[in-house]
């Protein structure tokens, strides 16, 4: 009743827009803070920049007429690379990809008799005494023959059968099975391979009842056996502000190849919102130890099928309502 007399108070419909349109201000403030290019070198922030310049470089590997290519991009990994050292951080999947796509550069050019240009000898000079890293890097042959074989599978059907479903089995749901999950969902595409992308697998009693605190719209679960994945994305891969929006981009493809992975392994899965103020979040990320710099995307319920599953038709709209063609 108050409520309802709250809201025929004159101005409280104003007051009421500009205390949600904080939250654009507050989304703005954060990603200005902790994008790439934002004050602070971090070591997320030399990686994801490294992950987007070596991408730019494999590009040229795969040109079928490849001439010489890649100087300014080259000098730049070197930069980053000698910025990681001097700031003393531990070798990593990024570093060590940016040694591997120097190495296939440097043979690459060897290759094509390039040995005489500025690049190689850049590249020569700054790899003496540099041990190869395991990563692969450059580019290879995709086969048609590999690809027909691999996609003879009846993938309409697959995506079908699987459905959003709000109970579970009592099966125990292994830290092993969700890597498994991770593992294929990785495969996702990727802004320039940036794999911006994290996943939290949530199944300590503590962590699963912030979960339940925070969520939205788990009033119909049955939660008894339900476990939990956070996926997150983080804001320091955004190069610029024309990437604002990248990381929800990258977490939807990246989430939904997760539950498809989940569904592969006769696991179940639904999608839940999270539709919560800034300020909200951040005490979730608090409370579950997520890193300042990651926004959360969506959080997923999951556990192995039940024997029956009750869930709504959800009909699909017809093809005319959503193809178009100009």
């Amino acid at each position: 009743m108050l409520k309802k007399v709250i809201k025929k108070v004159p101005g409280f419909k104003a007051l009421n827009n500009t205390r949600k349109s904080i939250e654009f201000y507050r989304d703005k403030k954060f990603f200005l803070k902790n994008y790439m290019h934002s004050k602070g070198v971090t070591k997320d922030k030399i990686e994801y920049e490294l992950l987007l310049e070596i991408h730019k470089l494999e590009k040229g590997f795969a040109v079928v007429n490849p001439r010489v290519f890649g100087i300014e991009k080259v000098k730049r990994i070197i930069e980053l690379l000698n910025l990681y050292e001097k700031l003393e951080f531990e070798p990593s999947f990024s570093s060590n990809l940016g040694f591997s796509s120097l190495f296939e550069y440097k043979n690459f050019f060897e290759q094509h008799n390039w040995t005489e240009t500025e690049a190689y000898k850049i590249i020569d000079r700054f790899l003496i005494d540099k041990k190869v890293p395991t990563e692969l890097a450059g580019a290879f042959d995709l086969q048609l023959e590999d690809i027909i074989e691999a996609s003879s599978v009846d993938y309409e059907s697959f995506l079908k059968s699987r459905k959003s479903v709000r109970n579970f089995s009592n099966k125990e749901i292994t830290e092993s099975i969700i890597k498994k999950a991770t593992e294929i969902a990785i495969l996702s595409p990727s802004a320039c391979n940036r794999q911006m992308c994290k996943v939290y697998f949530i199944n300590d009693e503590k962590n699963k009842r912030v979960i339940e605190n925070y969520a939205q719209g788990l009033g119909l679960f049955d939660l008894t056996n339900a476990n939990y994945v956070v996926v997150t994305f983080d804001v320091s891969a955004n190069y610029f502000i024309g990437e604002r929006n990248q990381g929800w981009f990258n977490a939807g493809l990246f989430s939904m190849n997760f539950v498809n992975s989940l569904h592969s392994l006769g696991i179940g899965s639904c999608f839940i919102q999270f539709g919560n103020s800034f300020k909200e979040e951040e005490e979730f990320k608090n409370k579950l130890d997520i890193p300042h710099s990651e926004r959360v995307a969506v959080i997923i319920t999951l556990g192995y099928y039940d024997k029956v599953s009750r869930i709504p038709y959800s009909t699909r709209k017809p093809i005319k309502e959503i193809y178009r063609k100009r």
